[in-house]
């Protein structure tokens, strides 16, 4: 077979197409009349259906906004969290060189009470000694009391022994003025040790408060974090919903508008992409009053306009033929479909998908059929389609 055309149809099929035709061209595509009792309707339904689109546009917009505004809450609070994580970083930072001085004071503690034990045992020696030469000196004095001068059997020794106890008194004193500047001096070092303490103590328990503010502020961002993500999720979900509403709206708005497809020649697109195989040739033998494509296998099939299925059945030899309306007067005709989804009262926007090419016995392979009609006469498709 060299070419298709709705006339070289079989008998059944070409009465059963043109049939189609003339009742779908004669009813349901025509323009009503002025008089029509349903134009009112219909004007009341689109009329609706644009109020509709309006609110649901609206929503959206609303929506958007919502979302905007969530993101920008969640933004600010992710920079609070995080510079709260920053300043836990450095007061835990903080909190282990303040740990580490106060370990290092513990030490020093300890040095300092060996040290004073030390001086406590040396002290006591020191006094143990004085009390043994203070009896000594005593006895010796006591000695000189009692007995006088006179009887005094060894001036020398007597020397001796006062010359010694001087030195000793002096040694003594001397030793404890060195033992009083030491406990003096480790006085001050206690002191300033229980003060450096007591300072380190305040300023742990200072950072310790703030830490523990810190980490009670992040479980609250996390908190809020969380409800906000939960609200945008929330507000995402049903802003898809209304944007597939708005699409759906618009597609049946358009599909619903009347088009003058007149206006539209040398514009509408190619209704599938591959390549001419053969062209509109009403004179030739055998006539041809359409467009043959050649295509790649599965390749998608789409309407040339808005329009309504008023034809989608399979015909013997010719694949699934699909005619489609637009306006009163313009039809299109898809055949050789591998496959097409759609049914008769149908709407369809343009270029939405209608089917898929199928095996085309004119070219041997996946192709395409196209007829263009005004009134049910055929013209030339080429004429109408964008360069």
């Amino acid at each position: 077979m060299g070419s298709f055309s709705i006339c070289a149809l079989n008998r059944p099929a070409f009465l059963m197409l043109m049939a189609a035709l003339f009742f779908f061209g004669a009813c349901a595509g025509c323009p009503l009349p002025a008089w029509s009792p349903l134009r009112p309707a219909y004007a009341a339904s689109l009329g609706q259906l644009q109020k509709q689109l309006a609110q649901e546009q609206k929503k959206a917009a609303e929506r958007k906004q919502t979302l905007q505004r969530l993101t920008q809450q969640e933004r600010e609070l992710n920079a609070d969290l995080a510079a709260a994580e920053k300043r836990i970083l450095e007061i835990e930072k903080g909190l282990a060189l303040q740990q580490e001085k106060l370990l290092e004071l513990g030490s020093a503690d300890e040095d300092l009470r060996k040290e004073y034990e030390v001086l406590l045992a040396e002290q006591g020696k020191t006094e143990k000694m004085q009390a043994e030469t203070l009896r000594l000196l005593w006895g010796l004095t006591s000695k000189r009391l009692a007995v006088g001068s006179r009887d005094m059997p060894d001036w020398a020794a007597t020397d001796r022994e006062y010359a010694w106890s001087r030195e000793l008194y002096a040694a003594l004193e001397n030793y404890r003025k060195e033992l009083d500047e030491r406990e003096n001096k480790l006085a001050q070092l206690l002191g300033r040790r229980e003060k450096l303490s007591q300072d380190m103590q305040r300023r742990l328990a200072s950072v310790n408060e703030e830490k523990s503010r810190l980490v009670k502020s992040r479980i609250a961002y996390d908190r809020r974090l969380a409800e906000l993500r939960r609200r945008r999720v929330s507000e995402e979900a049903e802003l898809n919903e209304i944007i597939k509403l708005v699409e759906n709206l618009h597609v049946e708005l358009v599909q619903r508008t009347p088009v003058d497809i007149a206006k539209l020649k040398g514009a509408l697109p190619w209704p599938v992409n591959g390549k001419v195989r053969l062209r509109y040739a009403p004179d030739a033998a055998p006539a041809t009053r359409g467009i043959g494509f050649a295509a790649q296998e599965r390749e998608e099939v789409r309407a040339i306009a808005p329009g309504k299925v008023v034809h989608n059945d399979v015909l013997r030899g010719f694949g699934t033929v699909l005619i489609l309306q637009h306006g009163p007067d313009y039809y299109s005709l898809y055949a050789f479909l591998g496959n097409s989804p759609l049914r008769v009262g149908d709407a369809v926007a343009g270029r939405q998908k209608i089917g898929a090419v199928g095996y085309y016995p004119a070219i041997n392979g996946p192709g395409l059929y196209f007829e263009l009609r005004f009134k049910q006469k055929a013209i030339n498709p080429e004429q109408w389609f964008a360069s």
